[in-house]
């Protein structure tokens, strides 16, 4: 008589290996938390470029500074009714230029913070995915039976040896009454 589950397919077995490898295990942990630490790495490094940028921006002005007042000196001695607008227009210009640099570094800084935002929520997202997955509980739950097996099996291996010394003792004691 025919029933409704020998019509259903068969379903592959599946085997697992005896043994499992707990270092591959971990390799997906250590990957994401590999691209976790790049990603650090490379924000770590924006405040370092941020400051380059401002020393190169800093270099720029000096030296726009040090053209402005060149020329504004060949101005003087040539004209001297430029002698009072020279101090306004520089300190204008140099007020200006800072300005723009500030802007600059301001959002060199906010697109940092953004993007190591984002990369800390990515990592986060990445690990939670992990810690999820079967071959990490597996992994977990491997560990957790192998810590156990050793402690059983230190427990084991401290009996038997109190067992084969009181054994020993014993025949030492007993030959040392025949002998004497």
């Amino acid at each position: 008589m025919s029933t409704l589950t020998d019509k259903l397919p068969k379903l592959p077995e599946i085997k697992l290996p005896e043994v499992l490898d707990l270092d591959e295990a971990k390799k997906p942990a250590f990957a994401a938390a590999g691209v976790v630490d790049l990603y650090v790495e490379q924000v770590k490094e924006l405040p370092a470029q941020a400051k380059k940028f401002y020393v190169n921006a800093t270099a720029d002005l000096t030296a726009k500074l040090e053209a402005a007042r060149t020329e504004r000196a060949t101005q003087l001695k040539a004209v001297p009714a430029h002698v009072k607008a020279l101090p306004a227009t520089t300190t204008e210009s140099a007020k200006k230029l800072q300005a723009e640099l500030t802007a600059k570094v301001t959002k060199a800084q906010t697109d940092a913070t953004t993007y190591y935002t984002k990369l800390a929520a990515r990592g986060e997202k990445l690990v939670a995915q992990i810690r999820k997955q079967p071959t990490t509980k597996a992994a977990i739950a491997e560990g957790k039976a192998a810590v156990k097996k050793a402690v059983d099996d230190s427990k084991a291996s401290a009996t038997s040896a109190k067992k084969v010394t009181k054994t020993t003792g014993k025949a030492v004691e007993d030959a040392a009454e025949k002998l004497g």
